[in-house]
C-alpha cells in the first residue's frame, strides 16, 4: 500500500493523481529573490524530513529553467561520500540543450571536478554569452570536505549558482560552508503547512469537503508535515476510518492511536539518545509537565535540546512553562512501548521530582494521579476530592482516571459524571443508575442526561418524579427548567420553577440560581438559561449577559460548550448584531477545533451556518451545515441535533433542492418522541420549507397559525419569526399590526424593524421599503435587504442598480417570493392553493384528488382567480404569482 518514499497506491479519490505542492507561493518568491541576488553562493533550504525541500526545490529549477537558466542536479548521499571528484549522484541537466556535446560537457566537468569545463559548457550553451547556471544538490548535508571544496570552486570560478537542500539542524560551519564561493549561502527555513493550507490539500487530494475536525486531527498529528500526512491519509483510506459520510471526509476515533502510525515515527525516535528518549517518557506520560520538574528529571541541557529540535513544545501558564510533546505520533508512540514496570517507575519519579521542585502541589489532582499510578499510598477520600477538582476545572479524563482509582459508589459516581461530560451519556447514566442513589445532583444531572443526550424525555420526567420531598435544590430546578423548555409536559414535582424563583411561564431569570450546583449541572443551567431568554422575546438581554460575563461559556461540559457558544451566537443574530455574530461565531469554531471535540465543533458549525443563512447566501452557509450534519452522532445534545438537522433542511431548499430538504425534516420527525416541544420547531421550519419551495399558501396559513400559537403561548421569539413570514408572504394591515405588537412585547431592535418591513409591505411605499433595505444591509442582513429591495415599486435606475448590488452580495440567490406585478394578495387563500398546485403541473383531477375536493370546484375556483390575475391559462400563472414550483413534489 505504502512504500519507503511515503507514495500512495491507487485507493479511491487519489488514484491516478498525484499531490500537488500548495500553500508554497511565498516560499517559492523568496527563493527565487535569493538566487537572484549578487553577490552570493545560492539558497539552502532547511527542514524536517518530509517537510517537502526536494519538491519545493524542484519546482525552483523548474521555474528557472523555464526562465532560461541551465540547470543541474543531483543529490548527495552516503554512498558516494570520499569518491573521485565530487560526490553526487543522479547527475542531469535541464532549461538547455541537454543532449548536445555541451549539455554532456557540463555533467562530465562537474563529475571530474573541473570548474572551467563547467564554465565553458555553460558558454557554448549561451551561444558566447555566459549562461546562467543553477546547481542543485539534494541532501548537500551529505557531501564530504572534498566534494564540498569542489563545489565552492564551481561557484567561484564556473558561475554556478547553488540550490541546496539539508535537514533541520545540519551543522553550517563544517563542509556546507566550503561551497560559498563568493559569499553566503541565503539558508531558508521550509515550515510544515498550516492548518488551512492542509485543509485546501486534504479537499484537493479527496476530491470533496473535508470537515474541519478531521482536517486539524490530521494536521496536529502530523504537524503539518505533508509526507508524513500522505503516509497518514493512506493508512486511513486503507482501513476504512478516512471515509466519505453525508458528502463530507470524516475520520472517526483517534487517528494518533493506530499502531502502523506509530512505525512512522520509529526513525524519528530511534535518533535520541536514552537520556532525552527518558525525558520524553516522563512528558508523554502526563500529558504536561511544569518545566521546573522535567529540569529536576532529565537536566536543563536535555530540556533545552529537545525544545531546539521541536520535539517539546514550551508554553507559558500560570507564571510559568509547561512541557507538552510537539507531536503527537511520538506521544502514542512512545505509550505504546512503556511496559507496567517502567510506566510506575517513571511516576514514582515523577513524584519524588514534583515534592523537592514543588510543582506540581500535592494536592493537585494531576499530582494525586502520578501516586496513585506509582502505586503509593493515598487515601480514597484524597482521589474523590482529586477527582471533583478535575471535573471542576475542565478536565473530565484525568476525572475519570482518578475515579478508576476510588472504590464503590463514590468513585463510580464520579467516573459516571466524568463520562457524561465527555459526551457517552448512556455510559454515564448506566454508572448513575446504579450507584448514584436519589440525591438531589444525582437526579438533576441524570434527569438532564436522560433528556439531553439520550433524548428520552420520558424517564427523565420519571426520574424527576421519584425524587422524594417536596423541596426543590438549585440543582432540581435546573433540571425543571430543562423538560420544560423543550417538553409540552411537566414533570410529576409540578411545574418547572426558574432557579431565581420565577415560574416557567413568567419573564426571564434575572439572577442565576440559588445555592452551590453540580459542575456539570451549572453548565446545563448557562445554556438553558440562555434559552429561555432568548425563546422569551429577550435575545438582547441573552446577548448582553454573555457579554458582560455573568453566562460565560460553560468549562466542563463540551457539548454544553457549544450550546452556549450557540446561543450566544443565535442571541447577537436575533438581536440585530448580525456583524458581530459572524466575527464571533468563527472565533467559536476555530476554538472548538483546536479542542478536538466533535460535539462541540458539530454545534458552533451549525451555527456559523445559520449566521450566513442570515446574511443571505445559502450558498455560503450550505459547507458548514453539511459539515456540522456529518458530525451529529449521539454525543451531541438531542435538540442540537434537531436544530442542526432543521437549518440543513432550510438551506438546501433554498439552494433548489425541495426534496431532499423534506426528507430531511420528515426523518427529523421520526426521531423526536410525540411529547417533545422540539416538533413545533419542525412546523416552523416547514415554514420556510413550503415558502422556498413556491407552495405559498401552504406556508402562508401554517405561519399564521403558528404566530398565534406561540404568541398566546409567550414564546415570543418564535412567534415575532412566523408573524413575519406570515405577512412577508400575504401582506394586510391586520398581520402587521400584530406583529408590531409582538415585537413590541421584545427586547430585540431586529423586531422593530421586522415591524416597520410589513408595514411598509402592506402600504406598498417604495420609499420606504428602499430606507428598510438599507437599514438591513448595514447591519448586514442582505437577504432581508434583498427582500425588501425588490418589493419597492418604482425607484428607477437608481434602485435597479441597487438591487443588481445586492444580489452580487447574496452570491447570485433572491428571494424566493419575489413581488408581483398582479393583485395576488386579491386571491383567497383556497383560490392561491389551487393557482400554486395548477402552476406545479397538476391537472384539475389531480388537484382535486389531492384536495379532497370535486372536479367542478376545481375548475370554478382556477376559473376566479385567471379573472382576478388577468390571465387565461396554467402557463401564465408562474409570470405572475411570487412562485417556485417544486418538480420533485417535496413535503
Amino acid at each position: 500500500m505504502i512504500d519507503d518514499s511515503g507514495a500512495i497506491d491507487a485507493v479511491g479519490p487519489v488514484a491516478g493523481g498525484g499531490w500537488p505542492t500548495v500553500g508554497r507561493e511565498e516560499e517559492v518568491r523568496e527563493i527565487l529573490a535569493a538566487l537572484a541576488m549578487p553577490p552570493g553562493s545560492g539558497v539552502l533550504l532547511t527542514g524536517e524530513p518530509g517537510v517537502g525541500k526536494t519538491r519545493l526545490a524542484d519546482l525552483v529549477l523548474d521555474l528557472s529553467a523555464a526562465a532560461g537558466a541551465l540547470i543541474i542536479r543531483g543529490a548527495a548521499t552516503e554512498a558516494t561520500r570520499g569518491i573521485s571528484g565530487v560526490g553526487i549522484a543522479g547527475l542531469r541537466v535541464s532549461g538547455g540543450s541537454t543532449g548536445s556535446p555541451s549539455g554532456l560537457s557540463v555533467v562530465s566537468g562537474l563529475l571530474a571536478g573541473a570548474p572551467r569545463g563547467v564554465h565553458d559548457a555553460a558558454l557554448e550553451e549561451g551561444e558566447g554569452s555566459a549562461r546562467w547556471v543553477v546547481l542543485g544538490i539534494d541532501d548537500a548535508d551529505q557531501l564530504d570536505a572534498a566534494s564540498a571544496a569542489v563545489v565552492g570552486d564551481l561557484v567561484r570560478t564556473g558561475g554556478v549558482t547553488l540550490l541546496l537542500t539539508a535537514r533541520s539542524g545540519a551543522p553550517l560551519d563544517g563542509p556546507l560552508a566550503r561551497v560559498c564561493g563568493r559569499g553566503p549561502l541565503v539558508v531558508l527555513p521550509v515550515a510544515n503547512l498550516s492548518r488551512a493550507v492542509v485543509l485546501h490539500l486534504l479537499t484537493d487530494v479527496l476530491e470533496g469537503p473535508v470537515d474541519g475536525l478531521t482536517a486539524d486531527v490530521l494536521w496536529r498529528i502530523t504537524r503539518g508535515n505533508p509526507l508524513l500526512l500522505r503516509r497518514v491519509v493512506g493508512i486511513g483510506l486503507e482501513t476504512g476510518d478516512l471515509a466519505r459520510s453525508r458528502e463530507v471526509w470524516s475520520w472517526r476515533g483517534s487517528p494518533g492511536g493506530h499502531p502502523r502510525l506509530h512505525e512512522l515515527v520509529a526513525a524519528d525516535l530511534a535518533t535520541l539518545g536514552a537520556e532525552e528518549t527518558k525525558a520524553l517518557e516522563y512528558v508523554a506520560l502526563t500529558g504536561s509537565l511544569p518545566r521546573a520538574t522535567a529540569e529536576h528529571l532529565a537536566g536543563p541541557a536535555i530540556v533545552g535540546e529537545l525544545a531546539h529540535r521541536a520535539v517539546i513544545t514550551l508554553t507559558p501558564r500560570g507564571g510559568t512553562d509547561e512541557v507538552t510533546m510537539s507531536h503527537p505520533l511520538h506521544r502514542q508512540a512512545l505509550l505504546a512501548g512503556i511496559g507496567p514496570l517502567r510506566r510506575r517507575q517513571r511516576y514514582r519519579e515523577l513524584v519524588a521530582a514534583a515534592g523537592e521542585a514543588g510543582v506540581p502541589d500535592p494536592g493537585d489532582p494531576a499530582a494525586v494521579l502520578w501516586r496513585l499510578e506509582a502505586d503509593l499510598d493515598v487515601p480514597a477520600s484524597q482521589a474523590l476530592v482529586a477527582g471533583g477538582r478535575a471535573l471542576a476545572s475542565g478536565d473530565p479524563v484525568l476525572a475519570e482516571s482518578l475515579a478508576h482509582h476510588v472504590p464503590g459508589a463514590p468513585g463510580a459516581v464520579l467516573r459516571g459524571q466524568a463520562l457524561i461530560a465527555q459526551g457517552r451519556a448512556a455510559d454515564g447514566e448506566r454508572l448513575l443508575a446504579d450507584h448514584g442513589g436519589g440525591t438531589a445532583e444525582t437526579v438533576a444531572l441524570r434527569s438532564l442526561n436522560l433528556f439531553w443526550g439520550l433524548s428520552r424525555p420520558g424517564e427523565a420526567h420519571e426520574t424527576m418524579a421519584r425524587h422524594p420531598g417536596t423541596e426543590r435544590s438549585a440543582d432540581l430546578r435546573v433540571a425543571e427548567l430543562g423538560l420544560a423548555l423543550f417538553t409540552r409536559a411537566t414533570s410529576a414535582a409540578g411545574p418547572a420553577v426558574l432557579p431565581d424563583g420565577a415560574a416557567s411561564g413568567a419573564g426571564p431569570p434575572e439572577a442565576p440560581a440559588h445555592g452551590p450546583l453540580n459542575p456539570l449541572v451549572a453548565d446545563a443551567a448557562t445554556v438553558l438559561r440562555a434559552y429561555r431568554l432568548t425563546f422569551r422575546g429577550r435575545p438582547a438581554r441573552a446577548a448582553e449577559d454573555f457579554d458582560r460575563g455573568p453566562l460565560g461559556l460553560p468549562a466542563r461540559w463540551p457539548a454544553m460548550r457549544g450550546s452556549a457558544a450557540a446561543c450566544h451566537v443565535h442571541a447577537l443574530v436575533l438581536a440585530g448584531r448580525l456583524r458581530e455574530a459572524l466575527l464571533l461565531v468563527d472565533t467559536y469554531y476555530e476554538e472548538a477545533v483546536r479542542r478536538a471535540e466533535p460535539s462541540e465543533v458539530a454545534i458552533v458549525g451549525h451555527v456559523r451556518g445559520h449566521c450566513r443563512l442570515w446574511a443571505g447566501s445559502p450558498r455560503r452557509a450550505l459547507a458548514p451545515l453539511r459539515e456540522a450534519r456529518a458530525l451529529v452522532d449521539e454525543h451531541i445534545p438531542f435538540p442540537m441535533r434537531v436544530f442542526i438537522g432543521c437549518e440543513y433542511a432550510v438551506c438546501v431548499a433554498a439552494l433548489g433542492h425541495s426534496q431532499e430538504a423534506f426528507q430531511e425534516l420528515d426523518r427529523l420527525r421520526e426521531l423526536i418522541p410525540g411529547d417533545l416541544g422540539l416538533r413545533d420547531r419542525l412546523e416552523f421550519s416547514r415554514i420556510r420549507l413550503l415558502a422556498h419551495s413556491g407552495r405559498l399558501a401552504h406556508a402562508t396559513d401554517l405561519a399564521n397559525r403558528l404566530a398565534d400559537r406561540y404568541l398566546r403561548d409567550s414564546r415570543l421569539t418564535t412567534g415575532v419569526e412566523c408573524a413575519y413570514y406570515h405577512v412577508r408572504l400575504h401582506p394586510s394591515s391586520r398581520a402587521a399590526a400584530r406583529l408590531r405588537e409582538a415585537a413590541g412585547a421584545c427586547d430585540s431592535p431586529l423586531f422593530e424593524l421586522f415591524a416597520d418591513h410589513a408595514e411598509a409591505l402592506t402600504a406598498r411605499d417604495g420609499a420606504v421599503l428602499r430606507g428598510i433595505a438599507d437599514r438591513f444591509a448595514e447591519l448586514g442582513y442582505l437577504g432581508l435587504a434583498l427582500e425588501a429591495a425588490s418589493a419597492a415599486p418604482g425607484g428607477g435606475h437608481a434602485a435597479r442598480r441597487r438591487l443588481d448590488d445586492l444580489v452580487e452580495r447574496c452570491d447570485g440567490h433572491r428571494p424566493p417570493w419575489p413581488p408581483s406585478s398582479a393583485d395576488a394578495t386579491a386571491l383567497t387563500s383556497r383560490e392561491r392553493e389551487m393557482c400554486e398546485l395548477a402552476a406545479a403541473g397538476l391537472s384539475d383531477s389531480a388537484i382535486a384528488a389531492n384536495l379532497g375536493v370535486s372536479v367542478r370546484t376545481v375548475t370554478n375556483l382556477l376559473g376566479r382567480a385567471y379573472h382576478k390575475l388577468g390571465v387565461h391559462s396554467r402557463r401564465q400563472l408562474g409570470a405572475v404569482l411570487p412562485l417556485a414550483p417544486d418538480p420533485e413534489g417535496g413535503g
